[in-house]
């Protein structure tokens, strides 16, 4: 299901994102604030995600609306109960700190709730990335503990921080989520500055 925000172009990845994602996922400061992206991130490892994660998991390519330049990954990972799915994502170093990922989360978490009917979303980050938790934050997830989370990437578990989001009532859409035409979502920010 194709999204477009305020800034951003959010659809399945293909096989021409192959060196894009590489290049993101391969960067070492990506790669460490994750749990399950190995490094190095070879094309072994991007043929795992094109055979295993985006057939089985809701995921969606970021695209910087301007250039149509791939920035980022996130998706959703369904859980077992089928009523919830975990948040994940990553973003292009170079974008940090420019509300990508709330941006794209905010249309991916209304998806998650108002399209595929879930209850609960969580997610989790490592207790070195407090920006992660600030971007949890602010769509609304809530700390739920502590506990050890695997980091692929140095071999080891890390001390993080689980969060969960149960809205209290189904969101409903406002002037800050117009639906639009094929699905997407517009708006979530106003023009752009």
């Amino acid at each position: 299901m194709p999204l477009d925000t305020a800034r951003l172009h959010l659809r399945r990845p293909v096989e021409q994102d192959a060196d894009a994602i590489i290049s993101i996922a391969g960067d070492w400061e990506v790669a460490r604030r994750l749990a399950r992206v190995p490094h190095p991130y070879t094309y072994v490892d991007v043929r795992f995600f094109f055979n295993h994660v985006v057939p089985n998991e809701p995921t969606w390519a970021i695209l910087w609306r301007q250039t149509s330049r791939l920035i980022g990954m996130m998706g959703l990972a369904p859980a077992q109960d089928g009523r919830s799915a975990e948040l994940g994502y990553y973003i292009a170093r170079e974008h940090w700190g420019r509300g990508v990922a709330t941006e794209a989360a905010l249309a991916i978490t209304r998806v998650g709730f108002e399209s595929f009917g879930y209850r609960k979303l969580t997610s989790g980050y490592h207790m070195d990335n407090p920006a992660s938790g600030r971007v949890l934050a602010k769509l609304g997830f809530a700390i739920v503990g502590t506990s050890n989370r695997p980091c692929l990437a140095e071999g080891k578990d890390k001390s993080s921080v689980r969060v969960e989001w149960v809205p209290r009532i189904q969101p409903q859409c406002s002037r800050e989520y117009a639906m639009v035409e094929g699905g997407g979502i517009e708006g979530l920010f106003g023009e752009e500055k």
